[in-house]
């Protein structure tokens, strides 16, 4: 089969990879597949067998306690007006904690009220503290309010570098480091942040005692700004409890009894899906799926984790584990033929169509229909049929564009970088994933912004870019190993377009994703939408950040996953 380029000779490394393409068989009643062989699931049944981890009487008296350190930090809050340094400094640790969905009213008056005295130049700390400036400039961008980057410029010599004085200060070093993630394009001083705080931390953090050094790796490893916010919760409990300048024992003590309680509940929610996951049947009847509904619901904690959002998780899940199967039936399961039939099926949903298809495709469509009619159900009791019909015509969407790249995979068809991405970010299904967010949302959802989602906006574009970059790069081993037909990926188109190698490829893929990070912050500032919508966009970032950490597909190869999962959901606090 000849190969379509788009650019010059493939290299040595590409020709090896699109060997890998399958050779046509001569017996044309050989059905062919491009089975993956994933692995069973890691979990099997421990999360419907496992008891809770505490008693009906050990909830309830943590339920009350929490409500009276609700109240005792609402305090707090009230205490701190007085100091927008102290002030800052709680708001701060609410959030990292996991504890600020308690006390949103609260924050989003002290944030507006420090944004409207600051910016008249009226505050009560030094402009020259890197560290309060930078705590500043991040918690009014992580909400909406537009900072200047030239708040910095006192901080920099007559080269436009940061003086080099300020790279013994710790705090403000770590303060811009994670400030400078909150950039938009073209914003150069914060690139020139990042390069500069993260050169001296590394230098630092092998002369400092081992509390602080836990915290600089924490940040360097991930900023704040692209971790999953109920992870990082549970990772900075023990770095906000072993630092006695900060920490606040009332805060401390929230945020532990809170953690509890929300695993109690999320582990009931894991139950329940686990055998609404068996009842479908798909770990037994379509073997050549993916098993993982227990990283698929670690993955919606990451879009919402609050108590007030557990109906949406439970309905967003259902959703996302039929996104999850039709990836799996256009990647690694149907033949074209049976591929056109099965989009055709789709467009029309078309039971009856469900007959002339072969009987993995039947089950697995069968499936998808019958998960949409109980999510039209779920949805009607709050008398909002439509919400249904936008998810259904998003799932209609995605079908298209699985079977447009599956012609690519079938015609071993090499496209261009910006090709590629056109029809990926596509099927990278961040438009199905925001519209499954958004159908149990309560009425801040409204027909608007399900219109809103359905126009594709340009940052669920740059979200469905950095997520396809990054499962490309986790992907890309995983592929090779199994040696499996596959659609090129872009470090393929990179690989012959431009000629890289593969260390280069990745290189620019990686500019690509802090562009596309970039954007997020930019559209986040200037979008219309209720912030509690738009927060669904950028925790679904956030996510796939986790998911696809160390260039590894943490969704396929579910053993990258496992500590974390565990740490959310089977190790107490």
């Amino acid at each position: 089969m000849e190969l379509v380029n788009n650019g010059p000779p493939p290299n040595v490394i590409h020709i090896a990879t699109m060997e890998r393409c399958f050779k046509v068989a001569k017996n044309e009643d050989v059905v062919v597949r491009p089975i993956a062989n994933f692995h069973p699931s890691l979990w099997g049944d421990y999360f419907v067998t496992n008891t809770s981890l505490s008693s009906a009487h050990q909830e309830e008296q943590m339920k009350q306690r929490v409500q009276v350190l609700v109240k005792d930090v609402k305090v707090l809050l009230k205490d701190s007006k007085g100091s927008i340094r102290e002030e800052m400094q709680l708001i701060d640790a609410l959030q990292r904690l996991g504890v600020a969905y308690h006390f949103e009213q609260e924050i989003n008056e002290a944030l507006c009220f420090i944004n409207t005295t600051c910016s008249s130049g009226h505050h009560s700390y030094s402009d020259d503290d890197l560290h309060f400036v930078a705590l500043r400039f991040r918690l009014l961008r992580q909400h909406l309010y537009y900072v200047p980057p030239d708040v910095f410029n006192q901080f920099m010599d007559d080269k436009g570098k940061f003086k080099e004085e300020m790279s013994t200060d710790l705090n403000g070093l770590l303060s811009l480091y994670e400030a400078a993630y909150l950039g938009i394009p073209r914003e150069d001083l914060l690139d020139e942040a990042i390069d500069f705080t993260r050169r001296h931390l590394q230098s630092l953090v092998k002369h400092i005692g081992p509390s602080l050094a836990r915290k600089v790796k924490h940040a360097l490893d991930t900023p704040l700004r692209k971790r999953m916010s109920r992870l990082n919760a549970r990772l900075y409990i023990s770095i906000y409890e072993e630092d006695i300048e900060a920490k606040n024992d009332v805060v401390l003590e929230l945020a532990k009894c809170d953690f509890h309680l929300l695993q109690l509940l999320h582990r009931e929610e894991v139950k329940k899906i686990s055998m609404w996951w068996k009842d479908v049947g798909v770990p037994t009847k379509l073997t050549f799926a993916r098993d993982r509904i227990v990283e698929l619901y670690f993955w919606i904690l990451g879009v919402y984790f609050e108590p007030q959002y557990s109906r949406a998780r439970m309905m967003m899940i259902k959703a996302m584990s039929m996104h999850s199967l039709m990836d799996d039936i256009y990647d690694s399961y149907g033949t074209m033929a049976e591929l056109q039939h099965f989009t055709g099926a789709i467009q029309r949903w078309d039971l009856e169509a469900a007959n002339e298809m072969e009987e993995c495709l039947r089950i697995a469509f069968l499936a998808i229909y019958q998960t949409m009619g109980e999510l039209e159900d779920e949805v009607l009791k709050d008398g909002k049929l439509y919400r249904i019909d936008y998810l259904r015509r998003e799932f209609e969407k995605l079908a298209i564009t699985y079977l447009e790249e599956t012609k690519w995979r079938d015609e071993c068809y090499v496209p261009s970088l910006a090709e590629h991405l056109e029809l990926s970010i596509k099927t990278a299904g961040l438009h199905v994933v925001t519209c499954a967010s958004f159908i149990g949302m309560g009425e801040i959802a409204g027909k608007h912004s399900f219109d809103w989602v359905a126009s594709f906006p340009q940052i669920i574009k740059d979200a469905g870019k950095m997520g396809r970059l990054m499962d490309d790069f986790g992907s890309f081993e995983i592929d090779a190993k199994m040696g499996r037909k596959h659609v090129v990926s872009t470090i393929h188109c990179c690989m012959n377009e431009f000629g890289d190698s593969l260390e280069e490829a990745k290189a620019r893929l990686l500019h690509l994703v802090e562009d596309a990070w970039k954007g997020i912050n930019k559209e986040c500032l200037h979008l219309t939408i209720p912030p509690a919508l738009l927060a669904r966009v950028v925790n679904i970032a956030c996510t796939m950040e986790t998911i696809y950490y160390g260039n590894r597909d943490g969704y396929t190869e579910s053993s990258v996953l496992k500590n974390s999962i565990s740490l959310l959901l089977v190790q107490p606090i």
